[in-house]
């Protein structure tokens, strides 16, 4: 089998651009929440962003150039939004102490070293610390691919199994390493997708079958979906539920994708969805109490933090990507050697 072209393709951006802002929605809460009946949408989300992120996966250099790379993708972009929410918590109490209804401790600092304690001057950002464990785990499960394929999958669901049975025994390993394991099964899908599957090539025979393949996949959505909480590596359902409602939903979601192709908006959003889900949970923090000021109905106010959380980081894209892309994932902040690999 050959590997798909290296080259952008558009309905992945779009798929980005729907995912991330189903997490926005999620955060809003409301009247969204209703929109998540049988948890058909929460059963999906988060497994739809690791699958996305293993699409992207390339194992470059040796094992310390690879955590270079990462380290500048989601660390440093982790580490710069951690510190500048909190700064921006701590500053706004010592002007207005009566924003907050706690005093702002500096040992807030160190809720990311507390198990799955909820980042609250920053929550979303959990992932990108979950997702760096995850890209490092498969780099060292993907170098059974070549000569023993079988067993790097083997590998890949015994390590997916014990992070959710770590889970449901409510045992927590640090950094979100535990939920990283759990997640290890889409991170491989979605690389597996993008190097030896027809699933992205344009126009294939089979794309004619797409809203049969939707539909399917709400069915088995259906009768499958349960709670998820990934952040804290907690599930509801069996190993079963949950793997098989979160792949149909996956599927779901690129198929349309696919189907669709591009929208501007969404697929500009989805591009550079790092920064968007790096910073609205501030903004929401400082938003929700304000439209709820004006807004009372919960449709209309769901509608509009929607709105204004979206504009808001659409508009403040450009300036990230420009004064400083290295915080954003643009550009490289740790030089590396490059080394050419065959």
């Amino acid at each position: 089998m050959k590997e798909t072209p290296s080259k952008r393709i558009d309905f992945v951006d779009l798929t980005k651009g729907v995912c991330i802002i189903l997490v926005v929605m999620t955060h809003i809460g409301g009247a969204f929440e209703l929109l998540d009946r049988g948890s058909m949408l929460s059963c999906f989300r988060m497994p739809l962003y690791f699958f996305i992120s293993g699409v992207f996966f390339k194992p470059y250099e040796a094992l310390s150039g690879f955590i270079l790379r990462k380290i500048n993708k989601l660390i440093i972009p982790f580490l710069f939004f951690y510190l500048s929410a909190f700064l921006l918590k701590y500053i706004i109490w010592k002007i207005a102490p009566g924003v907050f209804h706690l005093p702002v401790s500096w040992k807030e600092l160190l809720t990311v070293f507390h198990g799955h304690d909820l980042i609250k001057f920053n929550p979303p950002i959990w992932f990108l610390v979950a997702l760096f464990n995850c890209n490092i785990l498969f780099y060292l499960v993907h170098f059974l691919r070549n000569k023993y394929l079988p067993a790097m999958f083997a590998l890949t669901l015994l390590i997916g199994c014990t992070g959710f049975y770590l889970g449901k025994a409510q045992i927590t390993l640090p950094l979100y390493l535990d939920v990283a394991m759990t997640a290890l099964p889409f991170y491989v899908a979605g690389f597996w997708i993008r190097r030896y599957n027809f699933f992205l090539f344009p126009h294939h025979r089979f794309d004619k079958l797409i809203p049969l393949f939707v539909l399917s996949a709400l069915l088995v959505m259906h009768f499958t979906a349960t709670t998820l909480g990934m952040r804290t590596n907690n599930y509801s359902g069996n190993i079963f539920q949950v793997y098989i409602a979160a792949f149909a939903g996956i599927f779901m979601i690129m198929l349309l994708c696919k189907k669709v192709k591009r929208v501007k908006i969404i697929s500009y959003l989805g591009r550079y969805s790092i920064i968007t889900l790096s910073i609205h949970g501030p903004i929401l923090h400082f938003l929700e109490p304000l439209v709820a000021r004006y807004i009372h109905n919960s449709w209309a106010q769901a509608t509009m933090l929607l709105f204004i959380t979206l504009s808001i980081c659409i508009l403040l894209t450009p300036l990230f990507l420009k004064v400083i892309p290295q915080m954003v994932a643009q550009k490289d902040l740790l030089k590396i050697k490059q080394i050419h690999t065959k």
